[in-house]
């Protein structure tokens, strides 16, 4: 049976408190990607994390996002307000409202809590803390590979390595697919999803031919490109697959450290995305560590971001140093600073019958401080 006070300690489905350590790594991990995004001049920007509905879930990004969103009541105004699910929908109002007046590119920054009404497969949290970067201006290869360049900056600042971006064509499928029954539809995604030719061979359908050429491109950036260049494209294929090898070429040029993939045909997670798409992840990690790719905003302007999860990064292989502690029996701010300036931290002391140094071990200190000085404990 579970007493009343484990009840109280009880969370909903897909949320959970974040303690120490991994509450000051995730701090120092948002802290350190932003800087590296305003390096290069990335305009860091905080949204609300509440908005009316009506503007959140408007058009541009918001539009797709309804089923994933929290609503509620506003008590003040009674209009229905929507909890962000995800920060693009409001980068993208920003940049449509109050910022339109300023020159294009626009490069933004930001970090911030989203709440999602339930997780996916590769992750269950309904709450996560994002970081990301927008880049809003005419549609170029040179906007793309930016904000995949500076990204992955931004991972290697926290010591992320092997890094993989897996680039993806999206809006080709729904051109392939335009016109096909629903029910066909469905058949044909989960295949294309599962990576299943022989089944896709058993569906007849326009464009099945086609759809199977792509297929095979999947894969590592040697293999992939090669079966990719060897198509005979006109038309919009045409250009998609150029400006694919257009951004393949930049990125390779600036950061040969980058691995790089293709999976021209997955759409998975990019619900209101309109390009050129990716994908990032490494081998630290299980799963997908970022999401990006190009979409159009609220006034109709392109634009290319990414999202980076720093859920995953909470714990190892990303740390801190911690500075060992100084234990200051009494309050004293003054000489508190002293320590802090010698690169330590502070712990003041609480225990009234002078035990200090069983006290200072309990608190995790290293040192105490006696007679102006900083003593190793014994323990």
């Amino acid at each position: 049976m579970i007493s009343s006070s484990s009840k109280k300690g009880l969370l909903p489905a897909g949320l959970s408190d974040i303690l120490y350590p991994d509450a000051r790594i995730q701090a120092k991990t948002i802290e350190n990607l932003l800087d590296v995004f305003s390096n290069y001049g990335y305009m860091r920007v905080k949204p609300p994390l509440v908005e009316y509905e009506d503007s959140l879930l408007s058009d541009g990004p918001g539009a797709v996002l309804k089923d994933s969103t929290f609503r509620i009541m506003d008590p003040l105004s009674q209009r229905m307000m929507a909890l962000r699910s995800d920060v693009t929908a409001q980068i993208s109002r920003i940049a449509s409202t109050r910022l339109s007046h300023l020159p294009r590119p626009l490069r933004l920054s930001y970090s911030g809590d989203v709440l999602r009404v339930k997780g996916d497969s590769f992750n269950s949290e309904r709450q996560k803390t994002q970081v990301g970067a927008e880049l809003i201006g005419p549609k170029s290869e040179l906007i793309d590979s930016e904000i995949i360049l500076v990204c992955s900056q931004s991972l290697k600042s926290i010591n992320i390595r092997n890094i993989t971006v897996d680039l993806n064509l999206p809006f080709l499928r729904d051109l392939f697919l335009d016109g096909i029954e629903n029910s066909l539809k469905e058949k044909i995604n989960e295949a294309i999803d599962r990576k299943d030719s022989q089944t896709l061979k058993k569906l007849k359908f326009n464009n099945l031919d086609i759809i199977l050429k792509f297929m095979e491109c999947t894969g590592n950036y040697e293999n992939g490109i090669k079966k990719l260049s060897e198509l005979k494209l006109d038309g919009i294929l045409l250009q998609a697959r150029e400006y694919l090898l257009k951004v393949i070429n930049i990125i390779k040029e600036n950061d040969n450290s980058i691995n790089i993939s293709i999976d021209p045909l997955e759409n998975r997670g990019f619900k209101y995305h309109t390009g050129l798409t990716f994908t990032i992840f490494s081998e630290m990690f299980k799963g997908e560590i970022v999401k990006g790719g190009s979409y159009n905003t609220l006034s109709g302007e392109t634009a290319t971001g990414c999202t980076i999860y720093t859920e995953k990064f909470n714990s190892s292989p990303v740390s801190y140093q911690q500075n060992d502690l100084v234990y200051i029996p009494y309050l004293n701010m003054m000489e508190a600073d002293k320590v802090i300036k010698k690169g330590f931290g502070v712990v003041f002391g609480s225990n009234l019958k002078n035990n200090f140094d069983k006290e200072a071990t309990e608190l995790k200190c290293k040192y105490i401080w006696k007679n102006n000085t900083i003593v190793k404990l014994k323990y």
